[in-house]
Order: structure tokens, then C-alpha cells, then sequence
């Protein structure tokens, strides 16, 4: 009983002091708990990192001692563990007597380093190697993902960040970031269109401003829809860049012109009032906006010999110096070859390429000799021939914009045209309106008046064809057919000036054209109509016969009866 009577004495005295002392009896008054030995410390508790890691809600302050990996003393901060240094550390303004070889800014483990500013990472150097400025995951030694403003690269964005700006979305539903695997081009993360219904639309759009020159705009996108009617449209400006629509279902690159001034780019995903197929969604990364000319200085490269007009070279082993080409020397040249300058393109207005001399012509290929013809080649598949016959090209011809431009004109026509597919025209029905039944048939598909006839003129390249060799053609006079059939005939065609782009120009042809094509439609309305009286007149002749049967009979009938 007295010991129990003791302990509650000292448990008061505890209680009522506020300090407990340790060695002494006098401890400090700021001091909760006051240790005071000359020959031992305090044992704070050890533990391994796994057991440190494993503490639950450990409290701020909380201390303990790790006793593998980087051991040492460890105190809880409040959002981590943190060690006591043990020696001064990097100061603010830096440290001397280093040593690159033992002092180290960074990690002892495969984690990744970063830095940051206003408490938001800015840069990260990943336990790879690759630097990441603008993303938290690089995947190349230098990867930038941002806008930057001082290149030709005016937005770079795949979307690393795991966030939308500086896009904006809208419409029935948003669009969000996924990094769900098939959803993103490359990296971690893309962004995807928001769940729609029939007739509904979500798009995501952001703002770019092009310097003088223009530039281009490039992404990547897949679609898992209904190919057929819903799909992804692509407006610059409130104008549409891809006709029916993009329906790939893997991830193809789009590549669009930007002319100079602000632009705004928006990608929206739009259904019809259909079916639903796939996932009902689209997705979109790596969205690239670059300029064609670079305002400002980029990269720049100073080894003591840089200077005006002089040449970027390597040696074997990678090290890149300035030399100074002999011979040419001046504005005029725009390229040269090695030192001695010796394959120098030459600009003046006009470009030579295979002889140094002033050009009068605006490209000209020089291969020893004005009449032996050169060749224009690209890569290792396309080949541009000017000989004395023909142009070649072994890949698709194609014009630059979709419904941008004409193959040859009124004034300027091709004689024959060679293929064995036939022409195709587009008739897709989502590109159509004011569609109407036709109202051409068999009354003036037979009015037209077909003709065989000799050109007045006719030519192979610039030598005139001689009337004893000229064969008759087959065809219609443009000016009757006009009277009958008025849209087949082509009048009139657009044109766009230099001194005046983006405005056109209606303008009358000097020769009437007419698409045969056109008459297709006429000629089968003209047959179905035809065919309408061929059956009727069937029905009728079916009719008469059986009356002449029933005529015959009755007369047989009669003839016996008699």
C-alpha cells in the first residue's frame, strides 16, 4: 500500500510541474523533459526503412533512427521523412571545394530529381537519364512539351501533364485527359471526346497566333465509332479541313496549312442520329503548331572561330567547329559544300543548281548540257523527269488542299488523258444537299443532237497535227447542249489573283467545256423512262393477245356450231 501511495505522489508532482527531470532536479522550464548525464545519451528507437515506412500516421516531429540503406537519424515533417543532414550541405549561394567524382546534387536510388519553382515542378531529370522540361515523364534524353515561343515550335502538347489547358472544351459533354493503354499516341496520357448522345456534339479547341510566314498544324487521332456517320471534324476558324470527316481507327497524323494572324483550332466530335459503335469516342495527341520562319535566336553555338557566312562542320568523332569556305563567299550563296564551296546552289531571285552562274529562269537544273534533261529527285521513290517527252512521278499527284485546285483550265487544256481505273468522282451523300429528283429524261435526252467532227486545231506538244493526219471525233456541240441541258455545260470558273489572295474572282471561260459525265444521270432517267412505256406497251400487247385467243376461239366455236 505505501509503494501504490508513493507512485500517486510522484504522478502528482509530474503533473503539477509540467517538466520531468532526469538526472537532475532542477530541469529547465521550457523543457517538457530534461536528460542531464555526463556519461551516457538517449537510445532513440532503431529501425530498418521498411519498418520506418510502415509506421501509420506517424506524427510531425516523430524521430527514429534507420539503420540500413541511408542510415542515419530521420524526423517526420509532416508530409515525409526527412534526414539530419550530416554535414552542411549545398548552400544558397553555393559550395567550395567540391569534387565532381564525390559530391553529388540528387538521388542515391532509382528515383526521379526535379526542381521546381513556385512550388510546381518545372523540370524533372528521370532515373533514366532523359530530361523532362514541361512533363513528368520524359521519354527521350531532352523532352520538351509546352509552347516555345522563342523556336519555330509555337505548341507542342501531348498532353504529359495529365491536363487539358491550354485547351478548352465544350459542347454536350467535355473532353478529358486518359491514359487508358490504346487512348494516347505516345507517352502516358492523350485526351478523349466526353459521352455523347444522337446528334450531339463535345469538342476540345485552343488559340494559336502565326508569325508572318504562316506555319502548319499536325496531330495525331483515332476513332472508335461508327465509321460510316460519326466522326471527327477538324475547323480552322469555323471552317471545316475535313470534308466527310476522320474515322481511322488507328492513330493517324493530320497535317494542315496556317496562314499568319490568330487562328483558332478546334476538334469536335459529332454523331448523327444513328447507330453507336465501339467505344463511342475519339481520341486525339501530339498536337504540333510550328511556324515556317524563326524570329528569334535558338540555339547558338560560340568555339571562338564563329563568324558571318561561315559553315557548321563535324569531325569523326562528333565535335562540331565553324570554318570559313574559300571561293564564294557572299550573300548570293545560300548553300555550300564543304570548304572548298564547291556544289554551291546560287540564289539571286533566281536558283541554278549544278553550275555556278546566274540563272534567268526561277529553277534550273543543270546537267552538263541545256538539252539533255535533268532529274528532280526526292528521298528514294519520287522522280521528276523534264526531258523532251514527259513528267514522271512514281507515288500519288495530288493537289496541297482538298477542292483547291483545277487540272488544267479553259485556256490551258490537256489533249488525252491516259488511265485504266477511270476517273472517280466523289459521291459521298454526307457531302450533298438540296437533294432533288432529276428533273432531265427521255424528252430531252432525245433532243440532243450527237455529232462526229475534226478539231480545227490539234497539237503534240508544240507541233501543229496536219489535216490529212487529223481523225474525226465523237461528241456534242457545247452551245446546243446548253439549250437542253444547261448544267453539264461549264461557263465560268473561280480564280484567285496574286495581288489580291484570299479574294475570288468569277470569271468567263474562253472556251465552253462540257462534263460528259454528267450526262450518266439523264441517260439513265431516260432509260428508266422508256422502260416505263416498254412495260406498259407490254401490258397491252399481253391484252391483244388474249383477245385475238378469245376471237379465235369463238370464231372456231361458230364454224362448227354452223
Amino acid at each position: 500500500m505505501k509503494i501504490y501511495i508513493l507512485l500517486a505522489f510522484i504522478l502528482l508532482s509530474i503533473t503539477g510541474i509540467a517538466q520531468v527531470g532526469i538526472g537532475t532536479a532542477t530541469p529547465a522550464s521550457s523543457a517538457a523533459l530534461d536528460v542531464t548525464s555526463t556519461s551516457k545519451g538517449i537510445l532513440i528507437p532503431r529501425m530498418t526503412q521498411a519498418q520506418k515506412n510502415a509506421i501509420v500516421s506517424p506524427a510531425t516531429g516523430l524521430l527514429i533512427y534507420q539503420t540500413d540503406v541511408t542510415s542515419g537519424f530521420y524526423y517526420y515533417n509532416g508530409v515525409s521523412w526527412v534526414t539530419f543532414g550530416g554535414s552542411a550541405g549545398w548552400a544558397l549561394t553555393g559550395n567550395s571545394g567540391t569534387s565532381a567524382a564525390t559530391d553529388k546534387l540528387g538521388t542515391t536510388d532509382m528515383q526521379d530529381f526535379s526542381f521546381a519553382t513556385n512550388n510546381t515542378e518545372v523540370i524533372r531529370i528521370a532515373s533514366s537519364g532523359n530530361v523532362g522540361i514541361g512533363t513528368t515523364s520524359p521519354t527521350t534524353k531532352l523532352h520538351i512539351d509546352g509552347v516555345i515561343t522563342a523556336a519555330t515550335t509555337l505548341l507542342n502538347d501531348g498532353f504529359e501533364d495529365n491536363s487539358i489547358p491550354p485547351f478548352t472544351t465544350g459542347g454536350n459533354a467535355n473532353w478529358s485527359t486518359t491514359n487508358t493503354g490504346g487512348e494516347f499516341n505516345t507517352g502516358s496520357f492523350g485526351v478523349k471526346s466526353g459521352t455523347i448522345g444522337n446528334n450531339e456534339v463535345s469538342w476540345i479547341q485552343t488559340s494559336v497566333t502565326m508569325p508572318a510566314l504562316g506555319g502548319t498544324v499536325s496531330f495525331y487521332y483515332k476513332t472508335s465509332t461508327e465509321s460510316c456517320c460519326d466522326e471527327l471534324h477538324f475547323y480552322i476558324d469555323g471552317l471545316d479541313q475535313t470534308g466527310a470527316g476522320l474515322t481511322n481507327s488507328t492513330w493517324v497524323n493530320q497535317t494542315y496549312p496556317l496562314t499568319s494572324g490568330v487562328h483558332t483550332l478546334n476538334w469536335a466530335y459529332e454523331k448523327d442520329g444513328g447507330a453507336t459503335s465501339g467505344a463511342d469516342e475519339v481520341y486525339l495527341d501530339d498536337v504540333l503548331v510550328t511556324s515556317n520562319s524563326m524570329s528569334n535566336t535558338v540555339l547558338q553555338i560560340i568555339d571562338g572561330t564563329e563568324g558571318v557566312n561561315k559553315v557548321l562542320t563535324s569531325d569523326a568523332t562528333g565535335i562540331a567547329s565553324w570554318k570559313n569556305p574559300t571561293g564564294k563567299i557572299e550573300g548570293d550563296w545560300l548553300f555550300v559544300s564543304g570548304t572548298a564551296n564547291t556544289d554551291a546552289i546560287y540564289h539571286q531571285g533566281n536558283v541554278m543548281i549544278g553550275q555556278n552562274a546566274v540563272s534567268a529562269y526561277n529553277l534550273h537544273l543543270w546537267d552538263g548540257s541545256a538539252t539533255s534533261g535533268s532529274s528532280f529527285k526526292m528521298g528514294s521513290v519520287e522522280i521528276l523527269t523534264d526531258g523532251v517527252a514527259e513528267i514522271q512521278s512514281s507515288t500519288d499527284f495530288s493537289p496541297i488542299t482538298d477542292l483547291g485546285a483545277n487540272l488544267g483550265s479553259s485556256a490551258k487544256r490537256w489533249k488525252d488523258v491516259y488511265s485504266v481505273g477511270g476517273m472517280l468522282n466523289t459521291s459521298d451523300k454526307r457531302l450533298k444537299t438540296s437533294i432533288k429528283p432529276l428533273k432531265y429524261g427521255l424528252k430531252e435526252f432525245l433532243k440532243l443532237e450527237p455529232v462526229s467532227f475534226i478539231w480545227k486545231e490539234e497539237k503534240v506538244d508544240s507541233f501543229v497535227i496536219p489535216d490529212n493526219e487529223k481523225e474525226y471525233k465523237l461528241g456534242f456541240i457545247a452551245q446546243e447542249v446548253k439549250k437542253i441541258i444547261p448544267e453539264v455545260i461549264v461557263t465560268h470558273h473561280w480564280k484567285e489573283y496574286e495581288e489580291n489572295p484570299g479574294v475570288l474572282v468569277k470569271e468567263e471561260n474562253k472556251r465552253l467545256g462540257m462534263r460528259y459525265s454528267d450526262l450518266i444521270p439523264v441517260a439513265i432517267k431516260a432509260i428508266q423512262e422508256q422502260q416505263v412505256k416498254i412495260d406498259a406497251l407490254a401490258k397491252q400487247n399481253e391484252r391483244l393477245q388474249e383477245l385475238i385467243r378469245k376471237l379465235e376461239k369463238t370464231m372456231i366455236l361458230k364454224v362448227i356450231n354452223d
